[in-house]
């Protein structure tokens, strides 16, 4: 079953109701990466690449916030539920109410 992932400009905006059927997944700051980085340069691992459970890189995340930089996170958070389907229209619907970037995703379509 698919995963809609959406950032917090577009949950702020929802209902109460639809919130609740949402749960926190992630909060992004710019301390976290550099923790990151700074872990694996320590451990020798000079080509780290950053990737989580809902984005494979970096700039994938940004892109997904409308962020230029690292340093433009400020407890940046995302949130999911799972969809039975998506279509084409609910996939505007949920565009229209980013702000900034792309701040839907949805993960595992077959």
């Amino acid at each position: 079953m698919p995963v809609l992932i959406i950032g917090w400009s577009v949950y702020d905006k929802l209902p109460e109701i639809e919130q609740k059927e949402f749960v926190l997944v992630e909060r992004y700051r710019t301390d976290y990466f550099y923790e990151c980085y700074e872990y694996e340069n320590a451990k020798g691992n000079k080509n780290y690449e950053w990737s989580d459970r809902c984005f494979n890189s970096q700039e994938e995340l940004l892109d997904f916030f409308g962020y230029e930089m690292i340093e433009d996170l400020n407890a940046d958070a995302v949130y999911a539920r799972r969809v039975e389907t998506l279509t084409d229209d609910e996939e505007k619907k949920w565009m229209k109410l980013s702000d900034g970037g792309n701040q839907i995703k949805v993960m595992g379509l077959a």
